[in-house]
């Protein structure tokens, strides 16, 4: 009576009853595929838009407290911003702060404030970085800047350094964490 009901409601699902005649072997996994690398550019959905390398020719330093890049008109995707700034202490207190502008917005501010001795720094050259990801779709050109400011030390004549990298661009367009009022 089991066997009937066994093979009743297998047969309602589409599974075919064993023979009693014929071993069944284990099924076979299907191949695993590869892990797809997320495209650098933006997805199809934005025609007209590229997202290029944005290398020296794009930037220029301003002065010794600004260095800007600017991504060309039609420029969509996913960049990881890399900014530094380095001075020489010239006595006790010495202090930096870096920031990184796009467009109107601030991405981020980095600060060495100073500290009392022994672990003030008071002599030699340092440098202060900052990283920001943007995601952008500019349809004019944009500008992103590295803002360099110290206190009693001499910054680098060179001013503050500015890399923009491409990073491949996921799909996510935006996620912003928030949490729930907790009982």
């Amino acid at each position: 009576m089991r066997i009937v009901i066994m093979g009743a409601v297998m047969a309602m699902f589409g599974v075919a009853a064993p023979s009693a005649q014929t071993p069944t072997a284990p099924a076979a996994k299907p191949p695993v595929a590869p892990a797809a690398v997320a495209p650098v550019g933006p997805p199809k959905g934005l025609p007209g838009y590229s997202q290029p390398e944005i290398t020296a020719a794009y930037c220029r330093n301003i002065s010794p407290t600004q260095t800007s890049c600017t991504l060309p008109a039609m420029t969509a995707g996913r960049y990881v911003v890399q900014a530094t700034g380095t001075s020489t202490a010239s006595g006790a207190g010495a202090a930096q702060a870096l920031v990184i502008q796009v467009g109107d917005r601030t991405c981020g501010r980095a600060d060495r404030k100073p500290v009392p001795p022994p672990n003030a720094w008071t002599a030699g050259a340092k440098t202060i970085a900052l990283n920001c990801e943007l995601v952008v779709m500019a349809d004019r050109p944009l500008t992103v800047s590295a803002l360099y400011a110290d206190d009693k030390a001499v910054k680098d004549p060179k001013g503050p350094t500015l890399i923009i990298t491409r990073a491949p661009w996921e799909g996510v367009l935006s996620v912003t964490p928030f949490a729930p009022p907790q009982q």
